[in-house]
C-alpha cells in the first residue's frame, strides 16, 4: 500500500512542516537507519489486486501468493524467546517479532525531507498480511501499530511505527532455494508452475521417485 493510502495514520501537514518536527523526524529516521541490521529486512508487499486473502485468518486463497514489490527497509529488530507450545500437530514453538519503522523512510521521494537517502524514500506502508524476510525466516505481519511514545511533542506526528510478525505456517509446501527472493511465480502476471508433473489438481498417478 501507498504512504498516502492509509488515511487513519496521516496528521495535519502543517505541524509536519515544522522545523522543530522535521528536526525530530530526521533524528529518528538516523537512528532507525544506523541500528538497522545488514542487510535490511526485506518487505514482500502483497498484490492484493490478484490476491484473495481469507478476511478472518489473513491468509492467502490462491495458489501463491504475489508480490508487488520487494522492499529493503531499514528497521530495528527485536525478538523474544521462542514460546513451546503442545498442539495437535506436535511441540511447535510460537515466536513473536518487532520491527520498528521510521516514518521519513516510508516517505514518497518528494517529501520535504533532505537528509533522507533516496533509496530510502519508500512510499510504502505496511499492512497485515505481507512479508518480511529476516534471519532466513519469511514472517507475517499480523499487526500494525503505533506507539503512545512514538508521536513527537503532544502532536499527531508519529516518529515511527512497530510491526508484529511471526513465523508463517509453511505446510507441507516445498520451499524454495532462496527465501529472500521472490520466485517467478510470485511476481505479478507470470504463471503459476506446477508443483509436480502433470497436470493440476492432482497430477499422473505414479510420480517417479527420482522426480526432484
Amino acid at each position: 500500500m501507498k504512504y498516502a493510502e492509509r488515511k487513519e495514520f496521516l496528521y495535519d501537514s502543517e505541524v509536519f512542516l515544522r522545523k522543530d518536527t522535521q528536526t525530530a523526524l530526521q533524528i529518528h529516521a538516523e537512528y532507525v537507519r544506523v541500528s538497522s541490521p545488514i542487510p535490511y529486512p526485506k518487505f514482500f508487499e502483497v498484490d492484493r489486486s490478484t490476491t484473495k486473502m481469507d478476511d478472518l485468518w489473513h491468509m492467502p486463497l490462491t495458489e501463491r501468493t504475489t508480490f508487488s514489490r520487494t522492499l529493503d527497509v531499514p528497521a530495528i529488530a527485536t525478538f523474544e524467546k521462542p514460546d513451546w507450545r503442545m498442539t495437535k500437530l506436535g511441540l511447535k514453538p510460537t515466536q513473536r517479532f518487532k520491527f520498528w519503522l521510521a516514518n521519513l523512510h516510508l516517505h514518497p521521494l518528494d517529501t520535504v525531507t533532505k537528509n533522507v537517502p533516496k533509496s530510502i524514500h519508500l512510499d510504502y506502508f505496511p499492512l497485515r498480511g505481507d512479508l518480511i524476510y529476516y534471519i532466513g525466516y519469511r514472517l507475517m505481519i499480523i499487526n500494525v501499530v503505533l506507539e503512545p511514545k512514538a508521536y513527537w511533542a503532544q502532536t499527531n506526528v508519529w516518529l515511527g511505527l512497530v510491526c508484529e510478525a511471526s513465523i508463517v505456517p509453511d505446510g507441507d509446501a516445498r520451499p524454495i532455494p532462496n527465501l529472500g527472493v521472490a520466485a517467478p511465480a510470485e511476481t505479478p502476471a507470470a504463471p503459476v508452475t506446477a508443483d509436480w508433473p502433470g497436470q493440476p489438481p492432482t497430477g499422473p498417478m505414479n510420480i517417479p521417485h527420482n522426480w526432484p
